[in-house]
């Protein structure tokens, strides 16, 4: 049996002669691809230790119900509380069943996952003069921002994440963004325009003590 055409140009990209590709005995469905592809894309992007949570709290729940009804018209969301009370695995669990959810009623969705701390590294000038810049986070469909405030700000990031944010916030784009921070913390950590923006969405407070403790995420 045969490779579709476009299965077969895909993997002849990656090298692949689609003629010694053993085909699995079923008929080649677009949609459960593009389902497998968005799966693996996830997977690669969030961090093993979040692989195949699922949002647990009403509230987040309803949350991806919103952005998969029309992710232009979702707010963004703010979850906060103290280390360990399980801010990530909602917010990566929002971020995988929002994705999921979009591709399987066939509507493809752009999206990235990063922590403060990391995207500052990224933001940094590198010996060569360049850098990854903030261009593959501006316009994504959907972007999960966590650990905000961790970050330790330069001129430079600082003035990068505000770009970032504010563009978000001025286009409706939707991100998911954790902290442990109060209000005043955060603001000192990352300037009172950032707080302004990100607090204007869906505001998730979480309790309770660290997980991690007692073994959970």
């Amino acid at each position: 049996m045969s490779l579709p055409d476009e299965a077969a140009r895909i993997l002849r990209q990656r090298g692949i002669d689609p003629d010694d590709y053993d085909l699995p005995a079923r008929e080649f469905d677009p949609a459960h691809w593009r389902v497998e592809q968005q799966e693996l894309a996830l997977d690669a992007a969030i961090p093993a230790r979040f692989a195949q949570v699922e949002p647990t709290l009403p509230a987040v729940l309803g949350w991806v119900e919103r952005f998969v009804s029309d992710p232009r018209r979702a707010p963004s969301v703010l979850l906060t509380g103290p280390t360990g009370s399980g801010k990530s695995h909602q917010a990566y669990g929002a971020l995988r069943a929002a994705v999921l959810r979009c591709v399987t009623r066939g509507r493809n969705v752009t999206w990235r996952a990063v922590t403060h701390p990391d995207l500052n590294a990224e933001l940094r000038p590198r010996p060569d003069g360049g850098s990854v810049g903030l261009d593959r986070y501006l316009g994504a469909d959907l972007l999960l921002l966590d650990d905000l405030g961790a970050g330790r700000q330069t001129e430079w990031t600082g003035d990068s994440l505000h770009r970032l944010v504010d563009h978000r916030w001025s286009n409706a784009l939707p991100t998911i963004y954790t902290t442990n921070l109060n209000a005043r913390d955060l603001t000192a950590a990352v300037g009172a325009r950032v707080v302004s923006r990100v607090g204007d969405g869906l505001l998730v407070v979480m309790e309770g003590p660290d997980r991690r403790r007692g073994g959970g995420r």
